[in-house]
C-alpha cells in the first residue's frame, strides 16, 4: 500500500492517483479540508477501485504531528499493514510567512518550528514506523523545492520554509544510505513550480488582498526562475 502526506489535493492527489492507478491501496494525511478529503478519497476508490483512507492531522506542531502519525499508522494497519510506498508531499503557508524571514523578522521561533515540523520531522517521524513495514523494491519520495540543498541558489523570501526543506533532503540522503542495502529506494524530488490552491494565499498576501495583483507579482518573480516560464499543473 501507499502512503501519501498532503493527499487531498495537488501534488499529492496526483500521485495518490498515479498509484492506485498501479494497484496500490492508499492512506492519504491531510491538514483540515474535510471535504476535499472526502472527495479525494471518492475519487480515488471510483477511479482505481482501491482501498483509501483518509487521516486528518496537524504537522506541524509537536503534539499534532505524534497524533497524526499514530492515527496513520493505524489506518495503515487497518489496510495490511504493509508499506511500499511513502510520499511525503504535505505542505504549508503560515499566514505570516512572507514577515518571517532572516535579517529582521524571526522574533521567535512559532514559525520556523513549525516548518521544521511538518518537513524533516514529519518525514523522519513517518519513516521510522514505515520502515519496519518496508520490504525490498520499498519507494520513498519526499517533495522538496529548488534551493533548499548546497548545489542550488537558495531563494531568498523562501527562508523558513527553506530552511525546514534543507533538513528534510539531509535527512532523505541519510535514509537512502542507510536503507539501500536493503533495497529501498529513497530520493527527493523538486518538481517545477505547481500551480496549487497554497499559492493563492501567497498571491493574496502579495497583492495586499488583491489575488489578480498578487498574480501578477508572483507570476514576475516565480516564472522568471522556471526554463519554461510557466507553471506546472497537478492533474
Amino acid at each position: 500500500m501507499a502512503l501519501v502526506t498532503g493527499g487531498s489535493g495537488g501534488i499529492g492527489l496526483a500521485i495518490s492517483h498515479r498509484l492506485a492507478a498501479r494497484g496500490s491501496n492508499v492512506v492519504i494525511a491531510y491538514g483540515h479540508d474535510d471535504e476535499r478529503a472526502t472527495v479525494a478519497c471518492e475519487e480515488l476508490r471510483s477511479a482505481h477501485g482501491a482501498e483509501v483512507l483518509s487521516v486528518r492531522g496537524d504537522l506541524t506542531t509537536d503534539a499534532g504531528r505524534e497524533a497524526a502519525v499514530d492515527a496513520l499508522f493505524e489506518a495503515v494497519d487497518t489496510l495490511g499493514g504493509n508499506v511500499s510506498f511513502f510520499v511525503h508531499a504535505a505542505g504549508y503557508f503560515h499566514n505570516g510567512l512572507l514577515s518571517h524571514h532572516f535579517d529582521g523578522g524571526l522574533d521567535d521561533f512559532t514559525v520556523y518550528d513549525a516548518y521544521q515540523s511538518i518537513y524533516p520531522k514529519s518525514f523522519a517521524a513517518i519513516m521510522e514506523r514505515a520502515l519496519p513495514r518496508m520490504g525490498a523494491g520499498g519507494r520513498v519520495v519526499a517533495i522538496t523545492n529548488p534551493g533548499c540543498n548546497a548545489v542550488q541558489t537558495p531563494r531568498v523570501g523562501y527562508d523558513i520554509p527553506g530552511q525546514g526543506k534543507a533538513t528534510m533532503e539531509f535527512a532523505v540522503r541519510m535514509y537512502a544510505m542507510r536503507t539501500a542495502q536493503r533495497g529501498i529506494c529513497v530520493n527527493a524530488v523538486s518538481p517545477g513550480y505547481t500551480d496549487t490552491a497554497e499559492w493563492d494565499k501567497a498571491r493574496l498576501q502579495m497583492g495586499g488582498g488583491d489575488i489578480e495583483k498578487g498574480r501578477e507579482l508572483l507570476d514576475a518573480r516565480v516564472l522568471s526562475r522556471s526554463p519554461v516560464k510557466r507553471w506546472a499543473v497537478s492533474a
